[in-house]
């Protein structure tokens, strides 16, 4: 017997092990980074409330919204910091220092003093700590899924892409239901008194898991390849301007559905079901919860079908059947029955599923592992922040008007031009379209 046949068996062990940490910890990470993120939509009401007083809730809700948009807008300025990090030192230290500093963030968001304790110096820390979240988050899902996608074998980068939305949405499933079990065992009284930290400052054990894996972790083999051949960029994003403009606009243009459908999903469903359906607290949480569970099941499908028929089959599909369903979404959100509101919920998340999982794969797919952190993330997060971070306000507002199913005309034209930027930026988009930018040689980088 060979030498080579002797030595096979431990590394086909060692790679598979190091997948599952892959998956391990990339996953871990985006669960916690989306219950953090999560939890401050669904204690939307109560946040207003404690730290922006107001005789009008409609403006006090409103202000607290404007805090949610703006942990949105500095996710640009994180995913620079933590893409250059990502590109120049290595995946496994961006993550570790993302999830750190968003454990960090959400557990003294937990033991904040209110606005009655601590007057407007209360806000103003309030706003901080979104700010530290937002940067956080700039970094954590466009590495913890690079992280994982690298680690994915040949054929399988869709499947092993769609762990990430699916992480997503059990992180924000289980802010839900947490924040449910919570606002429900507790008076009114003590849900603005004590209750609502409770959530919060679960954060700190869950990210002394997740560091914990993290710390356990190896590089991707692509950035090792990267580092071992000499092609580590001094500046990853300005040469993702260079050579992959188009890539980056494909991002930014595909992510504009993304972030609204999914954050406009999150961050504002709970909230219009109350006041439109006239559904309790309890009743628009348990839906928007069940929802996410199912946007949860059938993400791996998707990542499934990425794989065998292709990314920009997917994309469309999943581009215009949001089109097409989001005024129904609004249409059954107006019947005021949980079963209507359920449904509506559920075939946004089942459309959503679709478009998260080709964000998964397209950050990888479209760009050279040299600079695939920094161009991919921060395109990703421009879109996020425009689109995303202004979804619940611009749905609020939207709400407020004279047209009926305005939020959902939003929604459907987002998507009609997400199709349009499907349709032409992952045209000839395949696994490994960019590996001619990370050839062993510096003659390579530049075919």
């Amino acid at each position: 017997m060979s030498a080579s046949h002797v030595s096979s068996p431990p590394r086909q062990v060692t790679e598979s092990a190091a997948r599952r940490r892959a998956i391990y910890a990339g996953a871990i990470g985006n669960f916690i980074e989306w219950y953090d993120f999560g939890l401050y939509g669904f204690f939307a009401v109560t946040i207003s409330a404690l730290f922006f007083p107001s005789s009008d809730p409609s403006a006090a809700l409103l202000s607290t919204f404007a805090v949610f948009a703006l942990g949105f807008f500095v996710r640009p300025f994180g995913a620079f910091v933590f893409g250059w990090i990502g590109d120049r030192i290595g995946r496994r230290a961006a993550l570790l220092t993302a999830v750190i500093l968003m454990s960090l963030s959400t557990v003294l968001l937990g033991v904040l003093p209110t606005h009655a304790g601590l007057g407007v110096w209360a806000t103003v820390l309030l706003v901080v700590l979104r700010v530290f979240q937002g940067l956080s988050a700039g970094g954590e899902y466009a590495g913890a899924t690079i992280y994982v996608v690298e680690h994915a074998p040949r054929g399988w980068r869709g499947r092993y892409g769609s762990l990430s939305p699916a992480a997503v949405g059990i992180g924000t499933a289980t802010a839900a239901l947490v924040s449910l079990i919570v606002t429900s065992s507790v008076s009114e009284a003590d849900l603005t008194s004590w209750g609502w930290r409770i959530p919060f400052l679960l954060a700190g054990p869950m990210g002394i898991i997740a560091i914990f894996l993290r710390m356990r972790i190896e590089e991707t083999p692509e950035f090792k390849a990267v580092r071992e051949s000499g092609q580590v960029e001094s500046a990853p994003l300005a040469e993702g301007i260079r050579v992959a403009k188009k890539s980056m606009a494909t991002v930014f243009g595909w992510n504009m559905l993304n972030g609204v459908a999914f954050y406009m999903l999150t961050g504002f469903t709970v909230a219009y079901m109350m006041k439109v359906a006239a559904l309790s607290y309890t009743a628009s949480l348990s839906a928007l919860a069940i929802a996410l569970l199912f946007y949860t099941a059938v993400s791996p499908l998707y990542g499934l079908c990425v794989d065998k028929i292709g990314r920009r089959q997917v994309a469309v599909f999943a581009a215009l059947g949001m089109a097409v369903f989001a005024p129904l979404a609004f249409y059954l959100l107006h019947q005021q029955t949980f079963a209507a509101s359920l449904l509506a919920l559920m075939g946004i998340g089942f459309f959503a599923a679709g478009v998260t999982s080709i964000v998964a794969v397209s950050m990888v797919d479209l760009f050279p592992a040299r600079i695939r952190f920094s161009a991919g993330a921060v395109p990703y997060q421009i879109s996020i922040a425009v689109f995303g971070g202004t979804a619940p306000y611009v749905a609020t507002w939207l709400g407020n008007s004279d047209v009926e199913l305005a939020p959902g005309y939003y929604l459907s034209l987002i998507s009609a031009i997400a199709a349009i930027v499907a349709w032409f930026g992952f045209k000839g988009v395949n696994e490994n379209s960019n590996a001619e930018f990370v050839a062993p040689t510096a003659e390579g980088i530049e075919k």
